[in-house]
């Protein structure tokens, strides 16, 4: 008896799909960290085929490099950028500026921190992702080695102008800023065991899953096609901070949305760039940040 194959099409619904994407790591005297961050990019990038990936590392370090990352050989193309220390999204649009063919060419433009790794399947998920034309952000779940929560979704809604006002009053003394800290940590270990306990709860995941964000985590932002086909921009000028807000005012202004992702994953550090600089130089950033924010988006 002849036995009878049955052909699934969904196992090679995307097998003919080809994938472009730009990714640019930002480092700030963490170049272990980065090391560690391109093994995974290595590991994700054998496997997925079909994909076109254009690295361009941003190193915006104040120290001398006790790993030559500037020379690694790669399968893709790699580009190492030395800056000043211009900041993060400064060193993204210094990125963008130097690619030798158009944003539009890329399925997916990415900047990150490089305290963190992604998943083996990582452009194999993204890969399936397609978003619709509404889409112009992915928010990925990002997975901290801390306490296990997810860092997305971010904001679940719009932060009011008395907020703003707020944020900006707190970061005007280290110490406010200091003890608010601590406050926010307490609301993170809250949110990791309310994220435990849904976990349990199938309807619950799927609902996360579904919903609607207005920010998502600025350590691992995945922009679309359609971000920039619609207008929107990443010329944001602050060093550090308020990125998030910033984006998401850029995705409002365009009638644009975020999708969550949580199966495409990365697992998170936690600050690892961050934690070596003052808190008074933090502080006086945040401030920065918002003082922007508030002007251009909140006044």
């Amino acid at each position: 008896m002849d036995h009878v194959v049955f052909y699934d099409e969904s196992e090679n619904l995307f097998e003919n799909r080809k994938m472009k994407v730009c990714l640019v790591p930002v480092c700030f005297n963490a170049y272990d960290d980065a090391f560690r961050f391109l093994e995974s990019i290595d590991h994700a990038f054998n496997n997925c085929s079909n994909l076109t990936l254009n690295i361009i590392f941003a190193d915006n370090s104040t120290i001398s490099p006790n790993i030559d990352i500037s020379r690694r050989e790669c399968a893709y193309s790699f580009h190492y950028m030395k800056n000043d220390n211009v900041g993060y999204f400064p060193a993204f649009n210094k990125a963008l500026c130097n690619l030798s063919e158009g944003i539009d060419n890329y399925d997916y433009v990415i900047v990150c921190n490089v305290d963190l790794v992604v998943a083996e399947d990582f452009f194999s998920s993204l890969l399936i992702n397609q978003p619709s034309d509404q889409i112009g952000l992915l928010a990925p779940g990002i997975f901290s080695d801390k306490d296990g929560r997810n860092l997305n979704p971010k904001m679940m809604h719009r932060p009011s102008k008395r907020k703003i006002e707020m944020m900006h009053l707190i970061c005007s003394s280290v110490m406010l800023f200091f003890w608010y800290g601590k406050l926010a940590s307490v609301r993170q270990q809250v949110r990791a065991w309310r994220q435990q306990w849904n976990r349990r709860i199938p309807t619950s995941t799927t609902h996360m899953q579904e919903c609607e964000m207005y920010g998502a985590h600025g350590s691992f932002m995945i922009f679309t096609r359609s971000y920039f086909a619609q207008g929107a921009h990443v010329f944001y000028p602050r060093f550090l901070f308020g990125e998030e807000v910033f984006v998401a005012e850029q995705l409002r202004m365009h009638g644009l949305k975020i999708k969550n992702a949580p199966n495409i994953q990365i697992f998170d550090k936690e600050h690892a760039s961050t934690s070596r600089v003052k808190l008074n130089f933090i502080c006086s950033e945040h401030k920065k940040s918002y003082d922007y924010l508030k002007e251009h988006f909140f006044s």
